[in-house]
């Protein structure tokens, strides 16, 4: 394989649990001078924050700290309102956790002076805080992810995609746009599941209340009982199921195909539940108040329903022993709302609304491409005046008006094109699931063709990577 040119510079990577090594091979290939990895995991990365870390919390903890030098209050604030672990903590806890990550971050900062920051999609508040270290010293921090588009790869930044000037060959385009137009498209990371009883349910539920555990002794063991990849497993997190969640099957409305045939597609709504908590909400949706995801979607579901809706609910098939009741409870003490079984797709679904509200999931992107009104949080699919966006939540109660004042896409192909036009300015072929299961003896190939073609990618953002950000306002 032919490497690029090698850049002046070096590529700070951010790597999780079991990455490392798949990182290196990525990093090697970008054509940067140097690339090194840090980490929030002992014994692991070039850079490891942990030791520098523990002596900084407790002193932060000690003194009851609320902001430093690297962060204010509000960011402070901000970082532990969107992290899936630091909004169940004690405040004290988790505002001295929040700025002594941002100190042992900093330092390597400092002392790497990358050209450009790399990770997977921010999901936590250690990558969280390096973003933010990152662009307050003009340092690119760009996530890499799987494309929607099939045996792609993108860049993106807090869930905006990061697109390239250039747009691609219209044969392409139209390639791509047959491709995901199949009304039976599924992306390649969605995963489908089947066979939703109450013993899977227990299998689940036993299956990670164990995790937590062992998780905890491990934590002990390698002397980081704070790590978020091991408090993360805990059932003392707010949003962990019980035993009394068990009977979500009971929930579900078996008579429901009867129900929604009593409304006619145009005053359907149909709200597929995504994961909670989502990295993808968290940390791409600005106003906090859609971030409080459960509480949102219990108001616009009310908002809809007084405006003589139906609205639809099918809940996410990964959240499958997650879930907890209360919010299906919540969802169905409201007038014309049914709770579809977990072993109907959401694809079926789709087809038999005209609307669907989804804030940055799959279906979303999915629901306008098949001429459905889709309503949105801004985020890397979306194309103005092809989605209804919301941007906080004082829009919430005004979704039966957007919906009214939406008409259905009049040439549903040039929307379908469109939206793989821009998807296609920010993607790039290439094997982004190499890491899966990526060990000693795995072939490096895919991984290095990734990394040259990141690298490739980052090249064309301008110098250093700055000129999108800048351009973007991000």
């Amino acid at each position: 394989m032919t490497l690029v040119a090698r850049r002046p510079g070096t590529v700070l990577i951010f790597t999780i649990h079991r990455t490392d090594a798949w990182w290196r091979v990525v990093g090697d290939h970008l054509g940067f001078e140097r690339a090194v990895t840090i980490t929030d995991h002992r014994g692991h990365g070039d850079y490891n924050t942990i030791d520098a870390f523990y002596p900084a919390y407790r002193r932060f903890y000690r003194d009851a700290t609320g902001a430093s030098l690297e962060l204010t209050a509000d960011e402070v604030s901000d970082v532990i309102a969107r992290c899936r672990v630091l909004r169940w903590l004690p405040a004290r806890k988790a505002r001295a956790m929040v700025l002594a990550m941002a100190e042992a971050e900093a330092a390597v900062l400092d002392a790497v002076r990358p050209r450009v920051v790399v990770a997977f999609p921010i999901d936590r508040y250690t990558s969280d805080v390096l973003a933010r270290l990152s662009r307050k010293r003009g340092i690119p921090f760009y996530e890499l992810t799987a494309s929607a588009l099939p045996k792609m790869a993108m860049l993106m930044f807090r869930g905006r995609l990061v697109a390239r000037e250039e747009k691609a060959p219209a044969a392409l385009v139209e390639e791509k746009r047959a491709e995901i137009a199949d009304p039976l498209f599924t992306p390649s990371y969605v995963n489908n599941q089947t066979a939703y009883s109450l013993k899977r349910w227990f299998k689940v539920f036993g299956r990670f209340r164990l995790r937590g555990w062992v998780f905890r002794a491990l934590s002990l063991w390698h002397r980081d009982p704070l790590n978020l990849h091991y408090t993360d497993a805990q059932s003392f997190l707010g949003h962990k199921p019980s035993l009394g969640d068990r009977d979500i099957l009971t929930l579900v409305d078996e008579d429901w195909q009867e129900r929604v045939a009593a409304f006619a597609p145009d005053r359907r709504v149909f709200v597929p539940l995504q994961l909670f908590p989502e990295a993808s909400i968290d940390y791409w949706v600005e106003d906090l108040g859609l971030v409080d995801y459960e509480a949102m979607l219990i108001e616009a579901t009310q908002a809809l329903s007084a405006a003589g809706y139906q609205v639809i609910v099918k809940d996410h098939p990964l959240q499958f022993g997650f879930r907890q009741r209360g919010l299906i409870r919540a969802l169905k003490a409201i007038p014309n709302v049914v709770m579809v079984p977990y072993d109907v797709s959401g694809n079926r679904l789709t087809d038999v609304v005209d609307t669907t509200f989804n804030l940055t999931g799959t279906l979303g992107l999915q629901s306008a491409m098949l001429g459905r009104k889709s309503i949105v949080a801004e985020n890397y699919y979306t194309v103005p005046g092809d989605f209804i966006e919301i941007g906080g939540r004082s829009e919430v109660g005004k979704l039966a008006e957007k919906i009214a004042a939406t008409p259905l896409p009049a040439d549903l192909k040039s929307r379908q094109t469109r939206i793989v036009a821009n998807l296609m300015r920010g993607s790039f072929a290439a094997d982004f699931f190499s890491f899966q299961g990526f060990g000693p003896e795995s072939p490096i190939a895919p991984a290095a063709e990734l990394g040259q073609r990141l690298g490739e990618q980052i090249a064309l953002l301008g110098p250093d990577g700055e000129d999108w950000h800048r351009k973007s306002g991000l």
